[in-house]
């Protein structure tokens, strides 16, 4: 075979291998978030006393990942777990005492897919860590595992990013 008649066999034959993968959904296009839109939620969100504020999701390979805005004027009662999504906070404004780890008593269920948390349960905090947290600073919690505010020192605002391998 000539040097010529291979190069167009051999490009023939990737054609046909690269082809079933060209037809493949494209890839996700990126999700831009500005500084403005987050100032905006967080007025909203301040001024509705809302605690949980989805901002933006895409579904992503593997799940969906969401962003939100949190704020919060007061300590949580008690902890919550969600059962598949694992959440990011990242401290805005505001500081206090996040609880993560340790177990709930007395859970119930509490759906909050609309939030983008998944099924969830929320109950009694009982042991965990302790830790201070304020501007800067990042925490990633685990799917599975509980946590809540247990101490504000003032009102708390935050991002959260979260995944859910389940969508």
């Amino acid at each position: 075979m000539r040097p010529a008649a291979i190069v167009v066999s051999f490009v023939s034959s990737l054609a046909v291998v690269v082809a079933p993968a060209a037809a493949q959904a494209p890839p996700v296009p990126a999700v831009f978030i500005s500084p403005a839109e987050v100032a905006q939620i967080l007025e909203t969100a301040i001024a509705k006393s809302a605690v949980d504020q989805p901002i933006k999701g895409v579904d992503v390979h593997g799940g969906r990942a969401l962003v939100a805005m949190l704020h919060r004027d007061r300590a949580e009662t008690g902890g919550l777990i969600h059962e598949r999504v694992t959440e990011t906070y990242y401290i805005l404004h505001g500081s206090g005492t996040l609880v993560t780890g340790g177990s709930l008593g007395e859970t119930k269920p509490n759906d909050l897919t609309r939030l983008g948390a998944g099924p969830s349960l929320q109950g009694t905090r009982q042991g965990g860590e302790s830790r201070k947290v304020g501007p800067g600073d990042v925490i990633v919690i685990p799917a599975g595992t509980p946590h809540g505010f247990s101490e504000l020192d003032a009102p708390i605002s935050y991002l959260v990013f979260r995944f859910d391998p389940g969508k």
